[in-house]
């Protein structure tokens, strides 16, 4: 598999979530419910997201894609204040 690389930005819903494409589906990527409407970029590489927030540059959150589940935990999160 060749490797790919993309970015997306994007605003966390209510629910703490924000949403990809992986495998020709919609993934549910969990934030955090504490970033609600916080702008954020997405850093895709192959089955791997970096989440920061648009803004500050602040990183949020890592996943590594399943594509086999649609709700994707994160694998690191950062630490509430």
């Amino acid at each position: 598999m060749a490797d790919f690389y993309l970015t997306k930005h994007n605003k966390v819903d209510r629910f703490g979530k924000v949403t990809v494409r992986y495998a020709g589906r919609l993934r549910h990527l969990g934030i955090g419910t504490g970033h609600r409407g916080t702008r954020v970029l997405l850093l895709i590489h192959d089955n791997r997201v970096t989440t920061s927030d648009a803004t500050t540059g602040e990183i949020l959150t890592e996943h590594h894609l399943d594509a086999t589940k649609d709700y994707q935990a994160p694998t690191w999160r950062k630490p509430p204040n």
